[in-house]
């Protein structure tokens, strides 16, 4: 018996001694990115950069939601762990996020991220805390232009149109403008109704938009470069409040590099238009003065849609003015 006992002991010890020195976590991020689509990629990588930051406590996997505000949705709850959503998709819960998607609003890329990073995302912390969930980082899906059945190439070609209108009020405010028809639906329901034709047209980052099969239904992408999509990564916050100050510490830049992110989604832009008017697109690419033609009817909206959203977005809106003219100051363009 004290042979067993000391047998027993002595297994007992080694277990102990090689048990894992942690319990593995599995984390999911949510996403409604598309197969084919570089910005799938981006969530893929993110997941695994979140395991490597980690070595190995958390191991997270991408999944597929369709419709954003699901996703965000899902997050807030507890449900999913992590989210990777564009600010349009998460303007339902945080109206003030439709600020950045402000149709018309950047004079070019550079101001756009000069201002994002350096006086817009401090704001933003304090918004998405505010509903439960840790900004972790910004993300980019590219621009918004409008896709018809056929070419729209003015704002008079689509008044009267029926047009989705995503839960952004900077989507209602552009379509608006435009004197559409606007029905109002998620992502989610976007691909059918225009196959049925419900609607005739929408705005999509063109991405995304040719890895759905709103590019065989609605063939025509028409240049108007009215809205930007910068992304967000998040974490819901109960979840991130039960890290370990060094997992949070490792966690805080488990992503892609923004800037990364936006040159790869530029990059991966003009190829992909060229192979989708190889197989029958068409990509109208708009002159400044036609461009001119859909952005006199928006500018004169921005200051109503401010206060339609209310809450800080006067706030996030003088962030921007401060960040435009601070970038002007540096000599930008």
């Amino acid at each position: 018996m004290p042979l067993l006992r000391t047998l027993a002991l002595a297994v007992a010890t080694f277990a102990a001694a090689h048990a894992p020195a942690f319990a593995q976590q599995n984390w999911k991020i949510a996403s409604a990115a598309q197969p084919g689509s570089v910005l799938l990629g981006f969530v893929e990588e993110t997941a695994r950069m979140v395991g490597e930051a980690s070595k190995g406590e958390i191991k997270a996997e991408r999944l597929f939601v369709g419709s954003e505000q699901e996703i965000v949705q899902q997050v807030v709850r507890g449900r999913v762990e992590m989210g990777s959503v564009s600010l349009a998709g998460t303007s339902p819960l945080i109206p003030e996020l439709a600020v950045l998607n402000m149709p018309y609003l950047w004079r070019s890329n550079a101001e756009r991220d000069f201002v994002t990073d350096n006086h817009v995302v401090p704001i933003l912390r304090k918004l998405y805390e505010s509903k439960g969930l840790v900004l972790i980082g910004m993300g980019e899906v590219g621009w918004n232009d409008v896709v018809c059945k056929t070419a729209c190439l003015t704002p008079a070609s689509v008044k009267g149109m029926k047009v989705r209108v995503s839960p952004s009020p900077a989507s209602r405010m552009f379509w608006s403008s435009m004197q559409a028809n606007g029905v109002q639906m998620p992502l989610s329901e976007l691909f059918p109704a225009l196959q049925s034709g419900l609607v005739e047209a929408a705005d999509l980052p063109f991405v995304y938009y040719v890895t759905t099969p709103a590019a065989q239904s609605t063939p025509h992408y028409v240049m108007t470069r009215h809205l930007h999509h910068p992304s967000a990564i998040f974490v819901n916050k109960r979840v991130w409040d039960g890290l370990t100050p060094a997992q949070r510490e490792q966690l805080a830049t488990a992503r892609p590099p923004v800037d990364r992110m936006r040159r790869e989604v530029e990059a991966d832009e003009r190829p992909r238009m060229e192979d989708f008017k190889k197989k029958g697109g068409f990509v109208h690419e708009l002159t400044a003065e036609q461009r001119a033609e859909w952005s006199k009817l928006v500018v004169p909206n921005q200051a109503a849609l401010i206060k339609e959203i209310g809450g800080q977005a006067q706030e996030v809106w003088d962030a921007i003015q401060v960040g435009k003219k601070a970038f002007a100051d540096r000599g930008g363009k």
